[in-house]
């Protein structure tokens, strides 16, 4: 499989061909969706979403990968908010059953339409997960140096980030930089909490980082 700047590349896989009534309706269902209440069913919010890349055939590559961070940052946290971690928890349905944190990533990859090994990615090392969906990788061996990365990077970037046996999302704004993950301590499940209180981040020794909206030409699978 071809490395994920492809990450971006699916949400402008759709022929820009598509008819002007179902991109309209993209754009209404996505604005919708963004909002925390009332939202769409999530069947309906990933429905939103594959109407709505139809209009990103030919859109520049900052405006696609500010979509996509926003569907990251704001709507899949939404959804999946306060869904239970468990180690082997491989729901497909936010806030139902149970998810573990490599399912959480490649789950709500998968629903944002990325044609990727679900089930493998979610259950082999981290490290792996990343060389195969992340561009401009880089490993620290300590928080103040991963943290002084992530500082540098652009606001409305999305990584995925790698520890001894953890996994999810960095997320930067321009309030700050979170982790948005499955938490397994206290089982709090999906979570997004600001990187320098995480107990999840703040302890490790070694991180892997990944990026998943890099300013590149995007290519088509």
């Amino acid at each position: 499989m071809k490395k994920v700047t492809t990450l971006l590349i699916l949400l402008i896989l759709y022929s820009c061909n598509g008819d002007k009534t179902s991109a309209r309706l993209g754009d209404e269902l996505t604005a919708t969706a963004i909002k925390d209440s009332p939202r769409l069913d999530y069947s309906a919010f990933k429905d939103s979403v594959a109407l709505k890349k139809k209009t990103y055939q030919n859109k520049p590559v900052g405006e696609v990968s500010d979509y996509f961070f926003n569907l990251i940052n704001t709507n899949m946290y939404h959804y999946w908010k306060g869904t239970p971690w468990a180690f082997y928890g491989m729901t497909r349905k936010p806030g139902s059953g149970t998810i573990a944190c490599g399912y959480f990533v490649t789950t709500t990859l998968c629903d944002l339409g990325l044609k990727i090994d679900r089930v493998r990615l979610a259950q082999c090392a981290s490290g792996e997960m990343i060389k195969e969906l992340c561009t401009d990788i880089h490993t620290f061996r300590n928080f103040e140096k991963f943290t002084l990365f992530l500082e540098s990077e652009p606001v409305k970037s999305v990584f995925i980030v790698g520890l001894d046996y953890h996994t999810g999302y960095i997320v930067k704004d321009a309030s700050g930089i979170y982790f948005l993950l499955s938490n397994y301590i206290a089982n709090q499940g999906v979570v997004k909490e600001r990187i320098d209180t995480s107990a999840a981040l703040v302890s490790i020794k070694i991180f892997m980082v990944g990026t998943l909206t890099a300013n590149n030409t995007l290519l088509q699978k």
